[in-house]
């Protein structure tokens, strides 16, 4: 039993570190093949992580809970098993393809809402950021006057 230390080790080297480097390779020698291989990859394993991180909630528990986990990281990676390959054609594309313009519409709802709100936050934080600074100012004058004063 690796454990989970073994583990984030094992699948940080094999799921992230090694995948940037060869995908910063397959860019730099603008292979096209090999840049879709990875970017296959990192939606996969983009999909992945978010479900990790629900599931580790709920089955950490389980007996060799981790071991499986990294050895699915490994399968995913291996070009003998081309297991993102089969991940992404059997489920991500069916999946993304029939929902994709119900994930536009809710993606731009949302960058609209973000973009609004984030307007109205900017406009608060200026409001604020004069209000502060009069203040601030007010009090310098004081200080300022009392010093003369004194």
């Amino acid at each position: 039993m690796f454990g989970y230390f073994m583990y984030r080790t094992v699948c940080n080297v094999v799921g992230y570190l090694y995948p940037a480097y060869a995908s910063f390779k397959a860019i730099k020698a603008n292979n096209t093949k090999n840049i879709m291989a990875w970017l296959t990859y990192w939606i996969v394993m983009a999909l992945f992580s978010v479900g990790e991180g629900t599931a580790d909630n709920f089955i950490f528990w389980l007996p060799f809970y981790y071991e499986i986990k990294m050895i699915f990281v490994i399968w995913l990676i291996l070009p003998q098993t081309q297991g993102a390959k089969r991940i992404y054609d059997s489920y991500v594309v069916p999946t993304l393809t029939r929902y994709e313009k119900e994930i536009d519409k809710k993606l731009g709802m949302a960058q609209e809402q973000v973009t609004n709100q984030g307007s109205e936050l900017v406009k608060q934080g200026l409001e604020l950021s004069k209000q502060g600074l009069a203040k601030l100012y007010e009090v310098a004058a004081e200080g300022i006057l009392k010093g003369k004063n004194d």
